[in-house]
């Protein structure tokens, strides 16, 4: 049944591999600034700029 099919398998795994590929590089064209936890902040989840963190 693999030799028969091994042609999907293939086809899965590169879709696979594409998908990964085109998400990371959508996530890298839109965030044109470091991103940060605000770990003193309410919420540490949500990511601000690094630019917005006052260097101690």
């Amino acid at each position: 049944m693999i030799r028969k099919y091994w042609w999907l398998v293939v086809f899965a795994i590169g879709i696979f591999i594409f998908d990964a590929l085109l998400m990371q590089w959508i996530e890298m064209l839109s965030t044109e600034t470091d991103k940060c936890r605000n770990m003193d902040s309410v919420n540490p989840l949500k990511l601000i700029n690094c630019s917005d963190l006052n260097q101690y």
